[in-house]
C-alpha cells in the first residue's frame, strides 16, 4: 500500500479509532496513545494491507488490542472492563454488518455498475484504470457510477 493509499484508507479511520480507544480506556490521552501505536503498527504492516479485505475493521480491531495492552500496562492489578470490551466487539460487529449490508446492495445492481463500484471503492482504482478495465469511456463511467449511486439511494430509502 502506497503512502497515499495509506492516508486515504487508514488515516481517515482515526476518529473511529479514537472513539474505540476512549470507549475501552475511558481516558482521551491514553486513547490517543493507543491510536498512535495502532497507526504505527498499521504503517509497518502497510505492504500486507493491500490484501486486507476490510481495512476499516482491521483499524478498529488493532486499536482495541492496543487499548487492552495499555490497560494491562497501566493497571495490571485491575480487571479489564468487560462492558468496554463488549462495546468494542459491538463496534467491530457493527462495522462488519454495515459492510456486508452494503455489499448485498451492490450485488443487486447491474453487472457493469457492480464492477465499476467495486473497482473504485474496493480496489481503489483510478478513473483511467477503471475505464481501461471495463473498456468504457470516462463519461460512460461517470454515468454508470451515477446510476449506481441513485439505485443504492433508492434501495436505502425502501429499506427504511
Amino acid at each position: 500500500m502506497s503512502p497515499e493509499e495509506f492516508k486515504h484508507i487508514i488515516v481517515r479511520q482515526q476518529p473511529a479509532m479514537q472513539r474505540m480507544a476512549e470507549a475501552v480506556l475511558h481516558d482521551a490521552v491514553l486513547a490517543e496513545d493507543a491510536v498512535q501505536e495502532a497507526m504505527i503498527q498499521l504503517w509497518q504492516q502497510r505492504a500486507q494491507l493491500d490484501m486486507e479485505r476490510n481495512p476499516e475493521a482491521l483499524c478498529i480491531t488493532m486499536t482495541k488490542r492496543r487499548s487492552i495492552d495499555l490497560l494491562r500496562k497501566q493497571r495490571p492489578s485491575q480487571p479489564i472492563d468487560q462492558e468496554a470490551l463488549a462495546v468494542a466487539e459491538t463496534v467491530d460487529d457493527y462495522l462488519e454488518a454495515r459492510y456486508q449490508s452494503a455489499m448485498r446492495m451492490v450485488k443487486r445492481l447491474p453487472t457493469l455498475q457492480q464492477k465499476a463500484l467495486l473497482l473504485k471503492y474496493e480496489e481503489e482504482k483510478s478513473t483511467e484504470e477503471i475505464t481501461k478495465e471495463l473498456d468504457i469511456s470516462p463519461s460512460n463511467l461517470y454515468t454508470t457510477l451515477s446510476r449506481a449511486y441513485a439505485a443504492l439511494r433508492e434501495m436505502l430509502r425502501k429499506d427504511r
